[in-house]
């Protein structure tokens, strides 16, 4: 009798680890490294001084990396002006400021994100005007065309560029430590 017990305990876990796998391949069936499989707009929401605030976020699923839109923002603008830490997150949300996108002296505020778990994963922007204006909100006017530049540079992301990982994991380490 413990014999059956045992077998079908075998047998329950390894249709429900099958079940878990057949899930995830439906989310994500494959990581792309220089694409994603959708593009979904979320509400991001995060606590400032007891305060719920709720910002518009862009997420390319089943992208490579989590890390992937910190990337190409540091391969085509250097350096992020701030790492930050939100609601106690391991995962730094990094900020652009006065970032010059189309070349033609408008300037963004950008916010790079990302979220990897057994599952799901995306790399994410939000974006600001100069005058806090969520350039991702439904009714703006330049939303498609900031969509499809961060498209663009994740489907032009090369991997020939190492110095983004070693920078942000110095910095990730030594902003850890002042925490």
């Amino acid at each position: 009798m413990r014999k059956i017990y045992l077998l079908l305990l075998i047998l329950f876990i390894s249709n429900n680890v099958t079940a878990q796998k057949k899930a995830i391949e439906e989310r994500c069936p494959k990581l792309y490294k220089q694409n994603f499989t959708e593009i979904v707009s979320e509400k991001y929401k995060t606590i400032v001084n007891n305060d719920t605030i709720t910002l518009n976020e862009v997420r390319f699923e089943c992208v490579f990396s989590a890390f992937y839109t910190h990337k190409v923002m540091y391969d085509k603008f250097g350096k992020w002006n701030k790492m930050v830490y939100p609601n106690n997150s391991n995962s730094p949300i990094l900020s652009w400021e006065n970032i010059d996108l189309f070349s033609n002296g408008k300037k963004y505020n950008i916010f790079t994100n990302g979220h990897e778990k057994r599952g799901e994963i995306y790399a994410s922007i939000m974006i600001f005007d100069e005058r806090e204006n969520d350039l991702l909100s439904e009714n703006s006017l330049e939303k498609d065309s900031l969509i499809n530049f961060f498209s663009n540079l994740l489907k032009n992301n090369k991997d020939s560029r190492k110095s983004f990982y070693e920078v942000f994991g110095e910095e990730r380490r030594a902003t850890k430590f002042k925490k």
